[in-house]
């Protein structure tokens, strides 16, 4: 398991899962899986909801709250 924490000058943003508002990826990781590898994001709201979930979903959220640029 590989563990990257973003730098000060790194801001990843995206929406949470929970209740839409603004959201921080505040580390990566990769986990092994049977398929493979998987890479991991802790995602931190303004709300103060945090959830660890694959790095593919974030995107997604991003793309249905419209908080993607």
């Amino acid at each position: 398991m590989t563990t990257r924490l973003l730098g000060a000058g790194a801001l990843d943003l995206t929406s949470c899962p929970e209740c839409g508002a603004a959201a921080e990826v505040q580390w990566r990781l990769v986990m092994e899986s049977s398929d493979g590898p998987v890479e991991h994001v802790r995602v931190l709201c303004v709300h103060r909801h945090w959830f660890l979930l694959p790095a593919v979903t974030t995107g997604a959220l991003a793309r249905s709250s419209g908080a993607e640029r």
